[in-house]
């Protein structure tokens, strides 16, 4: 399981190839139906002349986690949000800068770098989450924006680091359709804590409109909390992409990913806490 699919889970939109639905090879040449965006019950009022509109019981799980996530409590008030996390078999600790959008990595397991250089800007900041859309149209458009963005960038600076060492290379990029960047852009922003309560509501709404979201409400995560299970299968990749939220508050739990041959990984929030001056390493001895 490439470490890099889940680290970016935590970053940001605006961080190279975080949506993990751009996954591509480099290759060395010489080496169901949804309702229309904007479209919510709460929209068709009893003197609409629209008809009702029916949805799904996955679409109603949606639309009751939107709601429980926008009656949820503010993001952390202090400047630094501190993730502690358990991914696959090492811990985690990312602390963001709501301000700036750094981050800081620190890790403790078998192999892995005790402490990775600080990530500037790879996360958007808690000011710019806030000035984000919220109608689901529009933030839709945004989402879909930002992932085809983010995987042109990846794949030049790709070309580019290949070009550096004196080797060519082929790009090869799964045909994914606009409902596959959809739906891992918007994940991956859910999984980011200084998204505050409306966008969250409204990235939920947005997930209830995308085509092929699966919804499981009485799943648990890996940990045996209770949690709604949201996941969908890339079209190009074949990649299960799933995400586990808290049924009373919208926050996310956990993220896998399940590939064709059954690999699969995970990564497990277990605290979401805020200080107002940055941290240290809480592995360092």
């Amino acid at each position: 399981m490439p470490a890099g699919r889940l680290r970016n889970r935590a970053l940001s939109v605006a961080a190279t190839g975080a949506a993990a639905g751009t996954v591509f090879a480099v290759v060395a040449s010489a080496s169901g139906g949804a309702p229309r965006p904007d479209t919510s019950p709460a929209s068709l009022g009893p003197s609409s002349t629209t008809p009702a509109l029916e949805l799904t019981a996955s679409q109603k799980v949606l639309y009751k986690l939107s709601a429980a996530a926008a009656k949820a409590p503010a993001r952390p008030e202090g400047r630094y949000v501190v993730m502690a996390e358990k991914q696959d078999t090492y811990a985690r600790t990312s602390v963001l800068d709501s301000l700036t959008g750094d981050v800081w990595t620190y890790q403790h397991g078998a192999g892995v770098p005790s402490e990775l250089p600080v990530a500037r800007h790879d996360s958007p900041t808690a000011a710019q989450f806030d000035a984000m859309p919220t109608g689901t149209a529009s933030l839709r458009a945004l989402v879909l924006k930002q992932a085809k963005e983010q995987q042109a960038q990846a794949i030049a600076e790709q070309q580019k680091e290949m070009k550096a060492h004196g080797k060519k290379a082929v790009i090869r990029q799964p045909r994914l359709t606009d409902d596959d960047f959809v739906f891992e852009q918007a994940t991956t922003l859910l999984w980011n804590p200084l998204v505050g309560p409306e966008l969250r509501s409204a990235l939920y709404k947005v997930l209830a409109a995308t085509p092929g979201v699966r919804v499981d409400s009485h799943a648990q995560d890996d940990l045996g909390r209770p949690a709604v299970e949201i996941s969908r299968t890339a079209t190009a990749t074949g990649i299960e992409d799933k995400t586990f939220e808290n049924p009373k508050t919208g926050a996310v739990l956990e993220t896998a990913f399940v590939y064709q041959d059954g690999t699969k990984g995970t990564d497990l929030y277990l605290s979401v806490t805020s200080r107002s001056t940055l941290p240290p390493n809480p592995y360092r001895r």
